[in-house]
């Protein structure tokens, strides 16, 4: 087995390198649309393998305001006060694909298989991660209860309760990240139109504009007709107990050889309140 360890960033940006490709092949090599990924960048918590010693992790949360403050009268004992912590345990799953080649396939192609086997691999296992980041962040809001139910299309006032439900816990709302079908009624609202004059857009990372200070980004990988706010210092943690790990493998009686990625891989909100959900219908 050789053993190559590469960064998901490393793998993913094996499309820079040049590819000796006839110009007659191009017809037939018709690549397949890709989902906008947002990665891990709303990621507040990252531990890796050294802080996770064992099958699982354990977040221990302080508990908000445990820790009281009192009037004390002169000459008085000052009362005893102490911080409340919750527990969580995390335990990553194993997460995988095996792209094969066969010998003929190599001998007849005139490109290379394997490097287009394992940038798609690396695109999966990548889509795969962030598929967890966004189902983490619906899971937090479920176990805060800041689900804000719009009605056809979202509006200004959905937006503003759904920030406020993050204010009034002391959370600040630093990102909205939206559905293509959400993200169609926010070009439709005025006041995003409005505030986009004077922002930044760069559709090509996903980023659609601002509204009331906060980030606006589409993805297919959150929920249909669904749109996150979220404070992205306090949302989500990603345990990693493999990083992503690509190998390379041959079988000799089938004549095959190729690419086995792999990582163990927890999402999960790091601080429920930091997670809200906008539903549309």
């Amino acid at each position: 087995m050789i053993k190559m360890k590469r960064s998901l960033a490393e793998v993913l940006n094996t499309t820079n390198e040049p590819e000796v490709i006839p110009e007659t092949l191009y017809s037939t090599i018709i690549e397949a649309m890709r989902k906008k990924l947002l990665g891990t960048q709303f990621v507040a918590l990252r531990i890796g393998p050294s802080g996770c010693k064992g099958s699982n992790v354990q977040i221990i949360s302080s508990t908000k305001d445990a820790l009281k403050v009192y009037t004390v009268a002169e000459g008085t004992d000052v009362p005893m006060s102490k911080e409340g912590f919750t527990k969580r345990t995390l335990t990553p799953l194993k997460y995988g694909t095996r792209p094969v080649i066969t010998k003929e396939m190599q001998e007849d192609s005139q490109w290379d298989q394997a490097q287009r086997a394992l940038v798609e691999a690396g695109y999966q296992m990548a889509k795969k991660l962030d598929s967890l980041i966004m189902s983490a962040i619906e899971a937090g809001n479920t176990v805060a209860s800041n689900t804000v139910s719009g009605g056809a299309a979202i509006t200004i006032d959905n937006i503003t309760q759904g920030m406020y439900n993050l204010e009034v816990a002391d959370y600040t709302p630093t990102d909205l990240i939206c559905s293509a079908e959400v993200i169609k009624d926010i070009r439709n609202i005025d006041t995003f139109v409005e505030a986009d004059k004077s922002g930044v857009t760069d559709p090509s990372k996903s980023l659609i504009g601002t509204i009331f200070g906060m980030q606006v980004w589409f993805t297919n990988q959150v929920t249909a007709k669904y749109a996150y706010i979220i404070d992205r210092d306090h949302a989500i943690a990603l345990v990693e107990k493999r990083p992503l790990t690509i190998e390379g493998y041959k079988d000799e009686i089938k004549d095959l050889s190729g690419l086995v990625l792999t990582a163990r891989w927890v999402a999960s909100y790091k601080e429920a309140g930091a997670c809200c959900v906008i539903t549309t219908s």
